[in-house]
């Protein structure tokens, strides 16, 4: 697919982008429950206890740190292989760079990082609904009809004085 160059049209609204962090959370809260279950699983089938003791003694630290490190894969994973989470499938939005291209890996690695800044979830409802972690990677959401929209634009722009009949 032809490349196109970020612009403002192509962005994604505040509101899409929380309901992108609200499917994603949900979907990291049911992976932390299932390590839960996975535990109890092991317990009960093999008596193996080491990993349902662990679970279940788990002090507060613990679970915040378990949480985000379930974040942090989760993120990396899904924008480093596929530019898209769960909720950025179902709200048909991708990550980019501002020339449309995918981000290398170590670009989805600090945004992965930079959503442990405080507060930071909120700071896409600015003007150009770009949150701290995009700016700080560098990195773009963007609506795939958008997109492809203006890639379809492009192309067709080039194909203008051409002689293909």
């Amino acid at each position: 697919m032809e490349k196109v160059y970020v612009d403002d049209t192509m962005l994604v609204s505040g509101g899409k982008r929380f309901g992108n962090y609200v499917i994603d959370l949900i979907i990291q809260y049911a992976l932390a429950y299932g390590l839960g279950y996975i535990a109890v699983l092991l317990y009960e089938l093999f008596e193996y206890d080491s990993f349902y003791n662990w679970i279940s003694e788990m002090g507060k630290i613990e679970e915040y740190l378990l949480g985000w490190a379930i974040s942090f894969v989760f993120y990396s994973i899904f924008e480093g292989l596929l530019q898209r989470t769960p909720g950025k499938f179902i709200t048909r939005t991708r990550v980019v760079m501002g020339d449309g291209c995918k981000p290398p890996f170590g670009k989805i690695l600090l945004r992965s990082v930079c959503r442990f800044i405080p507060f930071e979830h909120f700071t896409f409802f600015g003007d150009y609904s770009r949150g701290l972690h995009d700016r700080l990677s560098d990195t773009y959401v963007v609506d795939i009809n958008a997109y492809e929209h203006a890639v379809r634009m492009k192309q067709s722009f080039e194909e203008i004085g051409t002689t293909d009949y």
